[in-house]
């Protein structure tokens, strides 16, 4: 007997999680009329919707995302503090122009082209610290951040705030970045360490020539 694929657990987990929202689903609203002690029906409705969307993203765009997230309990969603993916989340934006214009709710910051998101998830990939993600070491690292931004936005963003170093993908667009932007960082933290070997070792070149010439001052003297 073969082994069950993956495809072949989201079949059995949208089934059972499609019966589950169903049944809670009927009885939840009736159960609200009661005290909290059966405030557990609605819960469980969410939680097999939240289980539903995110299959759903799998069927129609190939998104791969822990059912630990909730999208639809929220609005957002992050991947923790460390790691590549520290630098991506997912967001619902409704009317984001109309919420930007009344300084609440989800929108872009500063928008290159005006655009603003309509009714929509998106995935963003933003560095609020721009090129201090590679280190301290900023004047040298602005370049390597331009380049490493520039091959982010060679993946077609549906949005882009450069000013905030943000770039947003549409759930149907996102999925070669979001497979493909942790290889993406690495080669670059890569490429850093080794320019900044490079640079130490020039740094101690020109440190041991200016000794050098300021022992062959003291020797004509």
């Amino acid at each position: 007997m073969s082994e069950q694929t993956y495809d072949d657990n989201v079949k059995i987990w949208k089934k059972a999680y499609e019966e589950v929202a169903e049944v809670c689903g009927k009885y939840s609203k009736e159960f609200e009329r009661y005290n909290s002690d059966f405030d557990d029906i609605k819960e469980m409705e969410s939680k097999a919707r939240n289980h539903l969307m995110l299959i759903e993203w799998y069927e129609k765009y190939g998104l791969k995302i822990n059912h630990e997230h909730k999208p639809f309990s929220y609005n957002y969603f992050g991947f923790g503090s460390y790691g590549p993916m520290q630098y991506v989340n997912f967001i619902q934006f409704n009317d984001a122009a109309k919420d930007k214009e009344e300084g609440s709710g989800c929108y872009i910051g500063w928008p290159d082209d005006g655009r603003q998101p309509m009714n929509e998830w998106c995935m963003k990939i933003g560095f609020p610290t721009g090129a201090y993600i590679f280190g301290q070491d900023y004047d040298y690292q602005r370049q390597l951040f331009q380049d490493f931004f520039k091959e982010l936005q060679s993946y077609k963003p549906d949005y882009s705030d450069s000013h905030n170093s943000s770039l947003y993908w549409k759930l149907e667009n996102s999925k070669p970045i979001f497979d493909n932007f942790s290889n993406i960082l690495e080669k670059y933290r890569k490429r850093n360490a080794s320019e900044l070997k490079q640079r130490e070792a020039d740094k101690l070149r020109k440190q041991l020539e200016k000794v050098e010439q300021e022992l062959t001052n003291e020797d004509t003297k």
